[in-house]
């Protein structure tokens, strides 16, 4: 199988006394293996799975209990053959929800998500969406064994594009017997995929302040090489704050922060490729963590930079022929 792989330097990063950014290297734009003879391409690559888990509830009867770890639902696929351990069985009934970090996904023509389901069997499971883990929109069901869903139901009388970050599956009691009942997931992957980039706002500016920091120039700028397999995307920066200090204080400090990331942006990224910006603000209404600790005010405080990508990213590319 020829692959076409695209690099892009995907970031984490921890915050310590030096600000020290750590980041590393994913293919973008690959194909997985599923089956003998069928293949799913995914736009992010190893980006595109999920990341971890919310909540479990087993089903009834429910599966043996080494098939019963639902973080065997998170990360690529490694399903080897049906009695290794490899993915988790949710059981007659049961239901997951798991949460994508450093992506999210929207809702593209066609199908959006992906679930390597796998098994003698294929159960059936309902399948609902979420942007915040609280508000869910059904859109179907896997009935008749396709493990694609498109989640354009879920997108109905609304005019603007909402970005998920949940997704909950619940078994529908297809079948229920055997040391696995319900459905087997071994990963669950977006295929409408977004980027998402997590900056704490102490690498970015100092208390209170809405000035780029030096340590902020060199991660944005790190964006330059990492955006090139994406020429073309819409780019959103979201400010988030704490709850210390009144309301407006915060959504004023949340929007002058953003600013600041959108202006450097717009500058370093104007000669890589065709980029539109857009700035969110929502000050402290929309936290991480615990307003109640240091760690948590910390995690609270901080810009999120979101990328989605142009239509033709979402299309496969086209393979080479082998030479005869």
């Amino acid at each position: 199988m020829n692959k076409l792989h695209f690099i892009f330097a995907f970031f984490y990063f921890t915050i310590s006394l030096t600000a020290q950014i750590e980041f590393q290297e994913m293919d973008l734009q690959k194909f997985y293996k599923v089956g003998e003879n069928k293949e799913i391409f995914m736009p992010l690559g190893k980006i595109s799975f999920a990341d971890s888990i919310i909540s479990f509830k087993e089903g009834s009867p429910k599966a043996l209990e080494e098939f019963s770890n639902p973080k065997n639902a998170l990360g690529e696929s490694d399903y080897v053959r049906y009695l290794d351990p490899s993915y988790v069985s949710i059981g007659c009934g049961g239901e997951l929800i798991v949460q994508f970090t450093d992506n999210g996904f929207i809702d593209i023509e066609g199908s959006d998500l992906y679930f390597f389901e796998i098994g003698p069997s294929v159960e059936a499971f309902e399948v609902e969406i979420s942007e915040d883990g609280k508000t869910w929109y059904p859109v179907g069901d896997t009935h008749g064994g396709s493990s694609y869903v498109d989640i354009s139901s879920a997108e109905k009388n609304i005019d603007y594009k909402r970005i998920y970050y949940y997704v909950k599956i619940k078994d529908l009691r297809f079948f229920c017997r055997g040391p696995t009942p319900g459905a087997d997931i071994d990963a669950i992957a977006t295929i409408a995929g977004v980027l998402k980039i997590d900056l704490q706002a102490n690498l970015l500016f100092d208390t209170d302040k809405f000035t780029l920091k030096e340590s902020a120039k060199i991660a944005l700028d790190s964006l330059k090489s990492g955006l090139k397999p994406i020429p073309k995307a819409e780019i959103i920066i979201e400010g988030h704050t704490d709850a210390d200090g009144s309301s407006a204080y915060n959504i004023t400090l949340s929007k002058n922060r953003a600013e600041s990331v959108k202006t450097y942006l717009e500058e370093i990224l104007a000669e890589v490729g065709d980029y539109t910006f857009e700035t969110k603000f929502y000050g402290e209404e929309k936290p991480k963590s615990t307003n109640q600790t240091a760690k948590g005010k910390q995690e609270n405080r901080r810009v999120e930079i979101v990328v989605i990508p142009d239509e033709e990213f979402y299309k496969p590319p086209k393979k080479k022929k082998p030479k005869p």
